[in-house]
C-alpha cells in the first residue's frame, strides 16, 4: 500500500456520524495513509453528510465543491444520510468519485481503496480500535429509529433499529480506558431504545460500564423523555460516574403542535418529568432541542413553547427552524410558516437561551466543579463541567485529557473559569 496517499473527512450532523467517520477515518490510517485538513490538497475527500435539514444538504455540495476545488483529480466521496436520501441528485454532481450509503459506510477504507486500485494489507481487522483524536471519545451503541415524528427524514435512511452487543460496547469502552480516555460518550440515533428486542436496556448496559476500572464519567448524548427510565436516574443520582447532563428533545411545548408532530408527551408531561429529574439527580444540566415555524405553528403556540421554556430553566437551546423534507408527512401540511416569521421566533428563543446558559453558570462562581479538560484556547486550558458548562482553567497542556477539581471564580456569559484545586500537587 502506497504511503503517498493522503485523505480528509468532514463530517455534519449527529454525534452518530461523527462516530462512524471516527471508524472510517482509523480504517484508512491503518492503510498507511496519512490524513489531513479538509482545507489542505488531498488524495482522497469523503464528505460524511446530514441530511435532517435543506441547510445541512446545502452543506454537503458545498463542502463537495471545495473538495473539488482544492483537488480536481481527488477522489471525492459522499456518504452518510444525504447518500442514502437524495442520491440522484448528488451523481449529477460533475466529479462525485463514489456515493455510500449508511448501510456500508463501515466498508469505505475498503472501497475507497479498492477504488484507487490498491489491496488491503492484512493487519489490524476492522474492528481494531484506533484511538480518537477528541478526549471524550464518542461510542456508538444504536442505531436506527422507529418513531417517525412527522417532520423527521431520519426514520428513512437510518433503518430499523439496532443495537451493538453488550460485550462488543464493553470492550471498546475498556481499551479506549486503556489507551487514556476518561470520559466516553454514548451515542445513538435513538439512544433509549438500546437493547430492545435483545432483552437488554440501556440501564443495565451502563450499570455493566460503570464498573470499567479507570473509567471517569460516562455522558449520555440525546435521549427521550419518556426512555429515562427509574433504573437509569439511580446511577445518574448515586454512581458518581455518569455526568449530570442530559440532552432531552423538546421540539415544542405546544400540546396541539407537538400532536401533529407525532411526538408521544404533553407539555404538562415534559414539565412534571423534567422537574422530578432535577429533584433526583444533583446538579442536572437539562438541555434541549426545539423547532420553531412548524406547519401550523401559531403565536399562542410559540408562546406556549416560551412559557415551557422558561418554566423548566434549560441550561442551553438548539432551536432549528423548521425544514421541510420530501418524503415526510410534515413537508406536505398546510399553513407552512413564513421565513420571517421563523426567523423572528428562532431569534427570540436564542435570546432566552443565552440568558438561560448565562443563569446557570453564574449559580456556580465559588463551587466546585469536576472537569474533563480538553485544549488550550488562548491563554487558557478549555474543558467541560461534569453538567455541561465550558470552563477555562490556568494550568500546562499537559494536563490535557486529566480529570479535574476547578474552584470557580468569575463568569463571562455561559463561561466560567477557575483554579485547580491541588494544582502543586497535581502539576509535580
Amino acid at each position: 500500500m502506497s504511503k503517498n496517499i493522503n485523505f480528509s473527512i468532514h463530517t455534519l450532523g449527529c454525534k452518530v456520524n461523527q462516530y462512524e467517520s471516527e471508524r472510517v477515518a482509523g480504517g484508512l490510517r491503518r492503510l498507511g495513509w496519512g490524513q489531513v485538513d479538509f482545507s489542505s490538497r488531498a488524495n482522497v475527500y469523503i464528505i460524511n453528510s446530514c441530511t435532517v435539514t435543506a441547510i445541512a444538504n446545502h452543506k454537503s455540495r458545498q463542502l463537495i465543491r471545495r473538495a473539488l476545488k482544492n483537488n480536481p483529480d481527488a477522489l471525492v466521496v459522499v456518504t452518510g444520510c444525504y447518500a442514502d436520501s437524495d442520491r440522484d441528485e448528488i451523481a449529477q454532481i460533475e466529479g462525485i468519485g463514489l456515493i455510500v450509503g449508511n448501510e456500508k459506510k463501515s466498508e469505505l477504507p475498503r472501497l475507497v481503496a479498492e477504488r484507487l486500485g490498491f489491496c488491503k494489507p492484512n493487519g489490524a481487522g476492522e474492528d481494531a480500535i484506533i484511538m480518537p483524536l477528541h478526549t471524550r471519545p464518542l461510542v456508538k451503541i444504536q442505531d436506527g429509529c422507529n418513531q417517525f415524528c412527522s417532520y423527521c427524514i431520519v426514520p428513512h435512511v437510518r433503518g430499523d433499529l439496532w443495537s451493538r452487543p453488550e460485550a462488543e460496547i464493553i470492550g471498546e469502552v475498556s481499551r479506549l480506558v486503556a489507551g487514556g480516555a476518561q470520559e466516553i460518550v454514548l451515542t445513538g440515533i435513538h439512544l433509549g431504545l438500546y437493547g430492545v428486542g435483545a432483552g437488554n436496556d440501556l440501564g443495565e448496559l451502563l450499570a455493566r460500564l460503570i464498573d470499567i476500572r479507570g473509567l471517569g464519567r460516562i455522558r449520555l448524548s440525546s435521549i427521550e423523555l419518556n426512555e429515562v427510565t427509574p433504573k437509569i436516574i439511580e446511577l445518574m443520582a448515586t454512581s458518581g460516574k455518569i455526568c449530570s447532563h442530559l440532552h432531552i428533545p423538546l421540539q415544542s411545548g405546544s400540546d396541539r403542535v407537538l400532536l401533529r408532530m407525532n411526538r408521544h408527551y404533553t407539555a404538562t408531561d415534559f414539565i412534571e418529568r423534567t422537574g422530578e429529574l432535577k429533584e433526583k439527580i444533583d446538579d442536572l444540566a437539562l438541555t434541549t432541542d426545539i423547532i420553531v415555524g412548524f406547519p401550523g405553528e401559531t403565536e399562542a403556540d410559540f408562546a406556549d413553547s416560551v412559557r415551557l421554556v422558561e418554566q423548566v430553566g434549560f441550561s442551553k437551546l438548539h432551536v432549528f427552524k423548521f425544514s421541510p423534507r420530501a418524503g415526510t408527512p410534515a413537508a406536505d401540511f398546510s399553513e407552512q410558516v413564513p421565513n420571517n416569521i421563523k426567523n423572528e421566533r428562532s431569534s427570540r428563543l436564542i435570546d432566552i437561551s443565552k440568558r438561560q446558559s448565562a443563569g446557570f453558570a453564574a449559580s456556580y462562581i465559588g463551587k466546585n466543579l469536576s472537569v474533563l479538560v480538553e485544549r488550550k484556547q488562548g491563554d487558557y486550558l478549555s474543558g467541560i463541567s461534569d453538567n455541561y458548562i465550558r470552563v477555562h482553567i490556568d494550568g500546562p497542556e499537559k494536563i490535557a485529557g486529566k480529570l479535574v477539581t476547578v474552584n470557580i471564580a468569575k463568569q463571562e456569559e455561559a463561561v466560567l473559569y477557575g483554579s485547580i484545586k491541588g494544582a502543586n500537587e497535581m502539576w509535580v
